[in-house]
């Protein structure tokens, strides 16, 4: 496979934008790019199975929308990594700011630092994982899939949650509609596999779990 290098510190995001779809209508799945700009929307909207490999620092929406891509980020981002991702895979190797997650509907989001507020937010399916500490309102309205934290979060974790499980090993302040229950067999096999695959130092037995208190919390039981 044919692989594509962009880099340079004088790159705009039209620019690497642009690059990146030409790359990809020519066939060429295998892209890298190298920017210290802090540039945001990089690698957005991509609709294929390609390969993306940013190193750098990098501002917001890295990967949003993002559709099938596998994109590793060796470097700090900005706000709302992964923003309505709707399939694909985003790993990041550094710290990620506010939104990790928003609105994602499938696919798997793993961090490897330290994450901000928002994280996994109107989360509808798939996979956030943070090997790290969090801040505030993790999960909030929190659909489906799951949500992963190594570390300690902020207030109000799965405030007002609707579906979906949250699995913390640190510390943490829940929000309304939330409850703690026992891992499961399934539980225990699904957060193995991840922290295995991710390399993660952590075993299932580590973490909380927590799920919604009420099957309709905005009307009551």
């Amino acid at each position: 496979m044919v692989q594509v290098e962009i880099s340079g510190d004088d790159l705009t995001t039209r620019g690497v934008n642009t690059e990146i779809r030409e790359a990809l209508q020519e066939d060429k799945k295998e892209i890298t790019i190298n920017n210290t700009e802090q540039l945001n929307s990089i690698a957005v909207g991509i609709r294929t199975d390609a390969t993306v490999e940013l190193t750098g620092e990098y501002g917001d929406f890295v990967g949003a929308l993002n559709d099938g891509a596998k994109i590793t980020v060796e470097g700090n981002v900005g706000k709302y990594l992964g923003d309505n991702m709707t399939k694909g895979e985003i790993v990041l190797n550094g710290h990620a700011g506010d939104g990790v997650g928003f609105g994602k509907s499938n696919g798997d989001i793993i961090v490897k630092g330290n994450a901000g507020n928002a994280v996994g937010q109107l989360h509808k399916n798939g996979t956030v994982l943070i090997d790290g500490n969090i801040g505030d309102l993790a999960g909030l309205y929190m659909l489906e899939g799951q949500l992963i934290i190594t570390g300690n979060s902020g207030k109000d974790l799965g405030d007002w949650m609707i579906g979906g499980t949250i699995y913390i090993a640190g510390n943490y302040n829940l929000g309304y509609n939330t409850k703690t229950t026992e891992l499961t067999d399934e539980d225990k096999e699904l957060l193995n596999g991840l922290l295995t695959k991710y390399d993660i130092d952590k075993k299932a037995e580590d973490f909380t779990k927590i799920v919604k208190d009420q099957l309709r919390p905005f009307y009551g039981k």
